[in-house]
């Protein structure tokens, strides 16, 4: 028997998520100060429609999934060869981030970043590379910062604890804490 979980649509900040893990990123974004936008625009990749669920001020598309099953991997590496390059606010960051759901804080109690798949357009030879960014020293450059390479790994959505990096541990409790029922607005 495999567990499928069953998108909420959820309201946040003025817009309608299709999902609250989507939501929650969001949260997770505003209690970091990272500027995005909520499904811009959608492409045709590999000949399907393709609408990415945020992009960043850094110019990072963003793909939020609840499930390693959902995971179409090589449609994903095809999204980031082929979606566009978009201006950014400070230095440019992968060119598309797959998160999966909102690491809880309280499983691994440590100050740490938590480390997200990047995917990003090699240039020379049209293979895509990956590497684990965090979010916790996003306000140097504006953008998700780089935490290390990765052969494309095995669990796209499994993070990555880096305990010497910058702390988010309140940024993720604050997208966990956030409630959406009953007209409530989400933590902030």
């Amino acid at each position: 028997m495999s567990y499928e979980p069953v998108a909420i649509p959820t309201r946040y900040r003025g817009y309608r998520f299709r999902s609250r893990l989507e939501a929650r990123w969001a949260v997770l974004f505003d209690h970091l100060d990272i500027g995005w936008l909520y499904e811009p625009e959608g492409f045709i990749v590999g000949g399907k429609h393709y609408l990415p669920d945020f992009l960043l001020e850094c110019g990072t598309w963003v793909e939020v999934k609840g499930y390693e099953e959902g995971l179409n991997k090589p449609f994903l590496r095809k999204a980031a060869l082929t979606l566009p390059c978009t201006p950014a606010s400070g230095e440019r960051g992968p060119r598309l981030m797959v998160l999966g759901p909102v690491h809880m804080p309280y499983v691994d109690p440590q100050p740490c970043d938590i480390g997200w798949l990047g995917l990003e357009p090699d240039g020379r030879s049209g293979e895509v590379l990956s590497s684990t960014y965090g979010f916790g020293r996003f306000w140097k450059n504006r953008r998700p910062w780089w935490l290390e390479p990765s052969d494309g790994p095995a669990h796209w959505l499994q993070p990555t604890v880096h305990p010497d990096e910058e702390d988010t541990s309140a940024a993720y409790a604050a997208a966990n804490g956030a409630r959406f029922e009953h007209g409530e607005r989400g933590a902030r």
